[in-house]
């Protein structure tokens, strides 16, 4: 820890894209097991390993990361706070925690342990934020996106903390367990990660004077929408028809947000593309498309009919939430990483950069033909086998950019 508490941001950057690769290699365990049933892996455990460390050792540990330089004015060059880098330590520590128990056991006290421990960073982490943050900064758009994700990822514990007392106290009743693990999720994923992403976009817009068109009313109405999209995520349970009314009209009213937000990037794409690099303008113009995927599949899913069949369809799922960790928040990720000169800008990075986004395009395409073959009912072959063939690419690329990464440090 007293090492930790030294550690410039480049260095903790290069851990994040490490902890990227390592998902990407369970990832790809998984669908080698399917094909080939390796005896010494625990298909479930290691499900459970590899989503709780994508959540923790990589998405939140970068955006930790991210959001603190921002907060403190620092670079990828400085070296943070210790109480930032310490709380990056720790936060890695019960990452791989996680990683080690999740393999080893599944769901069991040290897991559970070292997951409780996890949450706990995130309310000191907004404790950390509130303390620094000045008044000018707190009147800024991008703070206002950055503290509500905070106060989100606070949020989604609930659903950890529903989801061990359904177990304990009704372990039979499925709907509610699933509600617990789909809350927990959808603040997570639409809370927290999206949230923080795009007040860490609109962080880069603001040091370069760029003001996008009713930036401050899509933010409201972003805002006002988390809380009940949350029904999106459980409009397969038996609602009245005025709550189901509702959820359209809210999953519209956000569509319609995030329709303001592009039609405002795109009158100012000159302006914007000139201040970034071309790989960056890349990776953030592929997240920019997948997040519009995303928000037209979320509305589309406010019809009853829609979420019924969706979520009662495995690969529809599995998709879905791909879409929205790799497609989005990942690429964002890198791309932001890649812009401030967190990545190596040889050769081999952008060739490593070329191949990861292949591999999440090539995930993307082939999870969709599997759900559309599970709507259709009609059976599409080899997609097992392009699906490994897809993590093959990721965990290829994320190599290729951790080691530009260790040879740029």
């Amino acid at each position: 820890m007293r090492v930790a508490s030294y550690l410039k941001g480049n260095v903790w950057a290069a851990i994040c894209l490490l902890n990227l690769m390592i998902v990407a290699c369970l990832g790809l365990l998984m669908r080698l097991n399917i094909l080939f049933t390796l005896p010494w892996l625990n298909q479930v455990f290691t499900l459970h390993a590899h989503s709780h460390f994508a959540f923790s050792g990589w998405i939140s540990q970068a955006l930790i990361l991210c959001m603190s330089l921002t907060i403190t004015g620092k670079n990828f060059n400085d070296t943070l706070p210790s109480k930032y880098n310490l709380l990056l330590a720790f936060n890695l520590l019960c990452s791989y925690g996680m990683l080690i128990s999740f393999l080893m056991q599944g769901y069991a006290a040290v897991s559970i342990c070292f997951s409780t421990l996890s949450i706990l960073v995130g309310f000191v982490f907004y404790a950390f934020c509130r303390k620094d943050v000045t008044d000018i900064l707190r009147r800024q758009v991008w703070w206002k996106y950055m503290q509500l994700a905070m106060v989100l990822n606070m949020v989604s514990a609930l659903g950890t903390f529903s989801l061990a007392y359904n177990m304990i106290v009704q372990p039979g009743n499925i709907e509610l367990r699933l509600a617990s693990v789909y809350f927990y999720l959808h603040f997570q994923y639409n809370g927290w990660f999206f949230l923080a992403c795009m007040g860490l976009f609109h962080y880069w817009l603001a040091r370069r004077s760029i003001v996008p068109p009713a930036s401050l009313i899509v933010f409201r109405l972003l805002a006002s929408c988390t809380l009940p999209t949350y029904l999106l995520s459980i409009n397969w349970l038996p609602f009245p028809q005025y709550l189901h009314a509702f959820t359209i009209l809210v999953g519209s009213l956000q569509l319609c947000a995030w329709g303001i937000f592009v039609t405002s990037l795109w009158s100012l794409r000159r302006t914007i593309a000139a201040e970034l690099l071309p790989i960056a303008r890349l990776l953030l113009s592929a997240a920019l498309l997948a997040a519009s995927i995303k928000f037209s599949l979320q509305t589309a899913s406010s019809l009853p009919s829609v979420a019924r069949l969706a979520f009662g369809l495995r690969p529809v799922v599995i998709a879905y939430l791909h879409l929205v960790l790799l497609g989005t928040i990942s690429l964002f990720l890198i791309g932001w990483l890649y812009q401030h000169s967190a990545l190596g800008r040889e050769t081999s990075s952008r060739k490593g950069l070329g191949i990861f986004l292949s591999g999440v395009i090539a995930n993307e395409f082939f999870l969709m033909i599997q759900g559309i073959s599970a709507l259709s009912g009609v059976y599409v072959g080899l997609m097992p086998e392009a699906l490994a063939v897809a993590g093959l690419l990721l965990v290829f690329g994320s190599l290729q950019i951790v080691r530009s990464v260790q040879r740029e440090n």
